[in-house]
Protein backbone atom coordinates (compact mmCIF):
# COMPACT_ATOMS: atom_id res chain seq x y z
CA UNK A 1 0.00 0.00 0.00
CA UNK A 2 1.32 3.41 -0.94
CA UNK A 3 1.67 6.18 1.57
CA UNK A 4 -0.75 9.09 1.04
CA UNK A 5 2.13 11.57 0.85
CA UNK A 6 3.64 9.60 -2.06
CA UNK A 7 0.33 9.61 -3.89
CA UNK A 8 -0.06 13.35 -3.33
CA UNK A 9 3.46 14.09 -4.68
CA UNK A 10 2.78 11.95 -7.74
CA UNK A 11 -0.59 13.65 -8.32
CA UNK A 12 0.94 17.09 -7.88
CA UNK A 13 3.65 16.29 -10.43
CA UNK A 14 1.05 15.14 -12.97
CA UNK A 15 -0.98 18.34 -12.74
CA UNK A 16 2.01 20.64 -13.05
CA UNK A 17 0.98 23.10 -15.82
CA UNK A 18 4.41 23.10 -17.43
CA UNK A 19 4.54 19.31 -17.57
CA UNK A 20 1.03 19.15 -19.05
CA UNK A 21 1.90 21.80 -21.62
CA UNK A 22 5.01 19.89 -22.70
CA UNK A 23 3.07 16.62 -22.98
CA UNK A 24 0.36 18.19 -25.10
CA UNK A 25 2.88 20.01 -27.27
CA UNK A 26 4.74 16.76 -27.92
CA UNK A 27 1.60 14.89 -28.95
CA UNK A 28 -0.52 17.67 -30.45
CA UNK A 29 0.11 16.94 -34.14
CA UNK A 30 -0.60 13.23 -33.75
CA UNK A 31 -3.71 13.92 -31.67
CA UNK A 32 -5.10 16.36 -34.23
CA UNK A 33 -4.33 13.94 -37.08
CA UNK A 34 -6.18 11.10 -35.34
CA UNK A 35 -9.17 13.28 -34.47
CA UNK A 36 -9.36 14.60 -38.02
CA UNK A 37 -9.78 11.06 -39.36
CA UNK A 38 -12.36 10.16 -36.72
CA UNK A 39 -14.38 13.36 -37.22
CA UNK A 40 -14.56 12.65 -40.94
CA UNK A 41 -15.88 9.14 -40.32
CA UNK A 42 -18.40 10.29 -37.72
CA UNK A 43 -19.62 13.06 -40.00
CA UNK A 44 -20.18 10.55 -42.79
CA UNK A 45 -22.10 8.18 -40.49
CA UNK A 46 -24.24 11.06 -39.20
CA UNK A 47 -25.03 12.21 -42.76
CA UNK A 48 -26.07 8.71 -43.79
CA UNK A 49 -28.14 8.27 -40.62
CA UNK A 50 -29.92 11.55 -41.29
CA UNK A 51 -30.78 10.38 -44.82
CA UNK A 52 -32.19 7.14 -43.36
CA UNK A 53 -34.27 9.10 -40.86
CA UNK A 54 -35.61 11.53 -43.44
CA UNK A 55 -36.49 8.70 -45.83
CA UNK A 56 -38.41 6.98 -43.03
CA UNK A 57 -40.32 10.16 -42.22
CA UNK A 58 -38.85 10.62 -38.75
CA UNK A 59 -39.98 13.88 -37.14
CA UNK A 60 -37.20 16.47 -37.23
CA UNK A 61 -37.06 16.90 -33.46
CA UNK A 62 -36.40 13.15 -33.03
CA UNK A 63 -33.52 12.95 -35.52
CA UNK A 64 -30.86 13.92 -32.93
CA UNK A 65 -31.69 10.77 -30.95
CA UNK A 66 -31.08 8.61 -34.01
CA UNK A 67 -27.81 10.47 -34.62
CA UNK A 68 -26.82 9.75 -31.02
CA UNK A 69 -27.51 6.07 -31.63
CA UNK A 70 -25.40 6.24 -34.81
CA UNK A 71 -22.49 7.73 -32.83
CA UNK A 72 -22.87 5.03 -30.19
CA UNK A 73 -22.78 2.32 -32.87
CA UNK A 74 -19.69 3.90 -34.42
CA UNK A 75 -17.93 4.04 -31.04
CA UNK A 76 -18.79 0.42 -30.28
CA UNK A 77 -17.72 -0.68 -33.76
CA UNK A 78 -14.29 0.87 -33.19
CA UNK A 79 -13.93 -0.31 -29.61
CA UNK A 80 -15.09 -3.94 -29.47
CA UNK A 81 -14.62 -7.21 -31.31
CA UNK A 82 -17.47 -8.57 -33.44
CA UNK A 83 -19.26 -10.56 -30.72
CA UNK A 84 -18.89 -7.91 -28.04
CA UNK A 85 -19.95 -5.10 -30.35
CA UNK A 86 -23.03 -7.06 -31.42
CA UNK A 87 -24.07 -7.53 -27.79
CA UNK A 88 -23.37 -3.91 -26.87
CA UNK A 89 -25.26 -2.51 -29.85
CA UNK A 90 -28.16 -4.86 -29.13
CA UNK A 91 -28.33 -3.48 -25.58
CA UNK A 92 -28.32 0.13 -26.85
CA UNK A 93 -30.88 -0.80 -29.52
CA UNK A 94 -33.19 -2.28 -26.88
CA UNK A 95 -32.85 0.86 -24.76
CA UNK A 96 -33.72 3.20 -27.67
CA UNK A 97 -36.68 0.99 -28.64
CA UNK A 98 -37.89 1.09 -25.02
CA UNK A 99 -37.75 4.89 -25.25
CA UNK A 100 -40.20 4.69 -28.14
CA UNK A 101 -37.94 5.06 -31.17
CA UNK A 102 -38.59 3.18 -34.42
CA UNK A 103 -36.77 -0.20 -34.31
CA UNK A 104 -36.58 -0.51 -38.10
CA UNK A 105 -34.88 2.87 -38.44
CA UNK A 106 -32.54 2.10 -35.53
CA UNK A 107 -31.59 -1.19 -37.20
CA UNK A 108 -30.85 0.62 -40.46
CA UNK A 109 -28.69 3.12 -38.57
CA UNK A 110 -26.77 0.29 -36.88
CA UNK A 111 -26.30 -1.32 -40.28
CA UNK A 112 -24.46 1.82 -41.43
CA UNK A 113 -21.72 0.84 -38.98
CA UNK A 114 -21.71 -2.77 -40.14
CA UNK A 115 -23.75 -4.07 -37.22
CA UNK A 116 -26.85 -6.10 -38.05
CA UNK A 117 -29.76 -6.23 -35.63
CA UNK A 118 -31.34 -9.69 -35.82
CA UNK A 119 -34.95 -9.61 -37.01
CA UNK A 120 -34.75 -6.20 -38.74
Amino acid sequence: MRHPAYRLRKYDAKIDPDAIKLRFAAHRDTMVEQEEAIFGEISLIESKAKVVCEAAGIVTMNIPAYLNFARQCYRLFKKFSQVSRQNEVQNWFNMWVARGYNPTVLARVADLCGIAIPGY
